[in-house]
């Protein structure tokens, strides 16, 4: 099978947020509580995503629900004029009046819309994209000390100045994607700033990197995880579509995270003390089952960008571990995590840990001949399909409780930004699946 490439090509002119072609059918308006949109692309149906009579998942699904039922929603309901993007949203999409930016939610929002202009064309994902990045370099940047604040109010105001090594991950993320359309210089020298500041104020001394900071970078947070690193190796991945050189510093984050995936049953603790040993059940210590997908696919997808294949194996062991113990013979979702000895825990069924799993079993599938995968993966995207999209409103709920009702009917906050439904179906396009 011929795949796409895993590096879009193409590249917008950056304006460095100004007003973008297709801003036309909007009309704006500031509030007290920050800047937001009225829209005129409201209709009496606007709530409701367009019908699927078709009863096979296809690439075509995964296309229709970015470009119809996710992508023009987030376009709607999160962009304001400044760039701030607002991640706050009822189950109608509508913005609730209290609102904090994190860098985070601006990263994961400005991937989200690059990946909308590459689907679509649509001009308007562009220059959301570029207002966004734009509204990250002016509020969220750190002229002082250097890195980037954790969070903002929507008019740029500082709400907390600490340094998060996971939000710097997703702000040189955000980034490298907001980069690779674009080619603006002022990216590309914020992008080498980040990483910078990750590698020389954030990373520790046993090759991983802190947690947390003061805004100067004194006083690290005490304890690891293992989250930050894989994030930051896949923005590292990103990077390297922009620049390959990178792909050196990718492998580096990649050999120290092989280290943390334990031989006897292929599962990678999720919670450290400050000298990476795994904290145990008793300290807090977990397994965090869609990290073992989303571990699994980014080191196969690292392989596909030039790091060692030697990490194949350990991608795959890394999805044994997580089928095993992670999804639900019930109904073919995954948990969301387990004890140190591998016992899971009660609980509910997480959105994001149902995409990466998907995204990671439909990769496997196609990409390393694991057709074994395949039953579940479809049992997987039928249980996605039938229980966490809402089919009044549209979109996704962030999870199910155990008793299998929505634990929130927001479809937005400052986690959950659809980032991990956006990096499915890309994935699942790319592939020209069809189940």
């Amino acid at each position: 099978m011929h795949l796409l490439p895993l590096r879009p090509q193409g590249a917008a002119a950056w304006v460095g947020g100004r007003e973008a072609a297709g801003e036309e059918a909007r009309t704006w308006r500031h509030e007290a509580a920050g800047c937001r949109k009225v829209t005129h692309r409201d209709g009496p149906d606007a709530g409701a995503p367009p019908a699927t009579t078709e009863d096979e998942v296809s690439s075509n699904w995964f296309q229709r629900h970015l470009t119809e039922e996710i992508l023009p929603r987030w376009l709607e309901a999160s962009v304001t004029p400044c760039g701030a993007f607002l991640p706050r949203l009822d189950r109608k999409w509508q913005p609730k009046p209290e609102q904090v930016l994190t860098l985070v939610s601006q990263s994961r929002l400005i991937y989200n819309f690059v990946r909308g202009h590459e689907l679509t064309g649509d001009a308007a994902y562009i220059g959301a994209a570029q207002s966004g990045a734009r509204f990250l370099l002016d509020a969220f940047r750190d002229r002082q000390h250097g890195g980037w604040f954790w969070s903002v109010a929507p008019d740029g105001a500082v709400l907390d100045a600490g340094k998060d090594t996971y939000g710097h991950a997703f702000a040189l993320f955000g980034l490298s994607h907001a980069l690779r359309a674009t080619g603006a210089e002022e990216l590309r020298e914020a992008a080498h700033h980040t990483w910078e500041v990750l590698n020389t104020r954030l990373r520790d001394a046993h090759g991983g990197f802190v947690r947390r900071t003061e805004s100067d970078f004194s006083r690290p947070a005490p304890g690891r995880s293992a989250n930050p690193v894989m994030h930051l190796f896949e923005a590292l991945q990103a990077m390297v579509d922009v620049e390959p050189p990178f792909l050196a510093e990718a492998q580096r984050v990649a050999e120290f995270a092989c280290r943390l995936v334990r031989q006897a049953d292929g599962l990678l603790p999720e919670l450290y003390a400050d000298d990476w040993r795994p904290l145990t059940t008793e300290e807090g210590g977990t397994i965090d089952l869609g990290h073992q997908f989303e571990w699994a696919y980014l080191l196969s997808a690292g392989v596909e960008r030039g790091l060692p294949a030697d990490q194949i194996a350990t991608a795959a062991r890394l999805l044994d571990g997580g089928i095993r113990l992670g999804i639900d013979p019930a109904d073919g979702g995954v948990l969301s995590n387990a004890n140190m000895e591998a016992q899971t825990r009660p609980g509910g069924k997480g959105a994001w840990q149902q995409c990466e799993a998907a995204r990671a079993l439909m990769h496997f599938w196609v990409v390393r001949g694991k057709g074994g995968v395949a039953g579940r993966t479809r049992r997987l995207l039928e249980f996605i399909r039938s229980r966490l999209i809402d089919s009044e409103y549209g979109g996704w709920y962030v999870g199910l409780r155990e008793d299998g009702s929505p634990a929130s009917t927001d479809k937005g906050n400052e986690w959950k930004l659809d980032y991990h439904v956006v990096g499915m179906c890309s994935e699942a396009i790319r592939l020209g699946v069809a189940l």
